[in-house]
């Protein structure tokens, strides 16, 4: 091949007007190209939007042999000049042998773009891509490049690996755990071609790995494969997964199965110990709306798992008010959210002199968003008869609550209080009136409710 020097000898030598624009861009090039040396430059120039700068950044890249040169090559194959595609396209051809796999490994993100564009007929290039990265001496080396990949990436090694068609069983096992979920969820539907005793021992073992939602797609598929399908549900109705829980109980009576029995059957048992069999147990009673003994309750709100209280909350009735108002204490953020949204549903004759309970034992040790939450839990008129009262009994902490009544006040427009008396409220307006008549607190909102 005639080098990229003689080329540009010969490109010099060419003699056209100073003012046209093929000369113009000629000079660019040639200052451009004069300083330019070694690969990274060459890469870089191979993006010039000037076409002479990159012919001879591609001249020169074909000359080369690596990973990051064969990228640069494979973006020129799409260049909206036909020359330069050409020259990119022979210089590819090179790479198209199993000796280069760990480039065309390294460039497989830009094969796979190829693709998708289409100034010229990418077709043969990326079969033949394809072909060499299914020869059987390099296949071990694919193997490992599938291992560590994520992405498209990792789902076209998956299907060209499939394809070959050598050794399924071993590559569907390692699918099935690979760290990519469309990769796991791809060999879960390979998993369903395979005879039903070549599958199902790949699929119990992908059943027992993390990610509900290709566990799921196991499940669903392991249903149709095992003989008899009863002792996989009883499993999967005590699963700590939802997802998992609720195919199991849309299939159990399909197979005679009983949910009722299977959780009545493990609450015979011992209590668990470990956080996935109690979301189960709990999950399964929440669905089946069965109320648990207070052991297990009490048991399960004293777990060291947050989610595992968070559960056993939603499990708690009206008639456990006082399990309720103790999980408003828990250090998750998440369960006090639980039991908040519980016990507002309760009347508030019923919370009243318990939430008062609550703040009088824990007011100072409460983040300021929990203490507001909890007080709103009283009625709007019994909330400032507590305020009054802790200002009532601690004299020396009187600015405090002086300001917690002025922000009580501020946040109130309409009043809406059918449990409070008359009388009280009437009470409550008047000591309101005389704090403000003494000057000790300002609210112009006072009026709008203390008149």
């Amino acid at each position: 091949m005639t080098s990229t020097w003689e080329w540009l000898d010969r490109l010099k030598s060419r003699h056209l007007p100073e003012s046209t624009w093929a000369e113009r861009r000629r000079h660019e090039a040639l200052e451009l190209l004069a300083n330019a040396r070694g690969g990274g430059s060459w890469i870089e120039l191979s993006t010039h939007y000037n076409g002479f700068v990159r012919e001879v950044a591609v001249r020169e890249l074909s000359r080369l042999s690596s990973p990051e040169a064969l990228v640069a090559l494979i973006e020129r194959l799409n260049d909206w000049v036909p020359q330069i595609r050409e020259l990119a396209l022979a210089a590819m051809n090179r790479y198209l042998t199993p000796a280069q796999a760990p480039a065309l490994l390294f460039a497989l993100p830009s094969l796979m773009a190829l693709a998708a564009r289409h100034r010229g007929d990418h077709g043969p290039t990326l079969l033949a891509a394809r072909a060499v990265l299914q020869s059987a001496q390099i296949r071990d080396e694919v193997l490992a490049h599938f291992r560590g990949r994520q992405g498209k990436t990792a789902r076209y090694l998956f299907a060209l690996l499939l394809e070959q068609g050598v050794d399924t069983q071993s590559l569907l096992r390692l699918a099935l755990a690979h760290r990519e979920l469309t990769v796991r969820l791809a060999a879960v539907a390979a998993c369903e071609d395979l005879p039903a005793a070549d599958a199902a021992p790949l699929l119990h073992e992908a059943l027992a790995r993390p990610g509900a939602k290709v566990r799921v797609c196991v499940l669903r598929a392991l249903l149709s494969r095992v003989e008899d399908p009863a002792p996989l549900l009883r499993d999967a109705l005590l699963d700590a997964s939802p997802a998992i829980r609720n195919l199991a109980r849309w299939a159990a009576p399909r197979h005679d199965v009983d949910a009722l029995a299977v959780l009545a059957e493990r609450l015979r048992r011992d209590m668990p110990g470990g956080k996935r069999p109690w979301l189960g147990i709990l999950g399964l009673a929440a669905e089946l709306d069965v109320s648990l003994d207070m052991p297990w309750l009490n048991e399960a709100l004293r777990c060291d798992y947050p989610s595992v209280r968070q559960a056993a909350v939603r499990l708690l009735g009206d008639e456990h008010l006082d399990e309720l108002l103790q999980a408003l204490g828990d250090p998750s953020d998440k369960v006090f959210q639980v039991a908040l949204g519980l016990l507002h549903k309760l009347p508030w004759l019923a919370l009243n002199a318990g939430v008062r309970a609550r703040l009088d034992g824990h007011w100072h040790d409460l983040p300021t968003s929990r203490r507001a939450a909890i007080l709103n839990l009283m009625s709007s008129w019994q909330q400032i008869a507590y305020l009054l009262q802790r200002l009532d009994a601690e004299p020396v902490a009187e600015a405090l609550w002086l300001r917690q009544i002025e922000g009580w006040c501020q946040r109130q427009y309409q009043i809406v209080d059918p449990v409070t008396p008359k009388d009280e409220r009437a009470a409550l307006q008047q000591r309101l009136k005389d704090l403000a008549a003494a000057g000790r607190i300002h609210s112009p909102r006072l009026a709008l409710f203390a008149g």
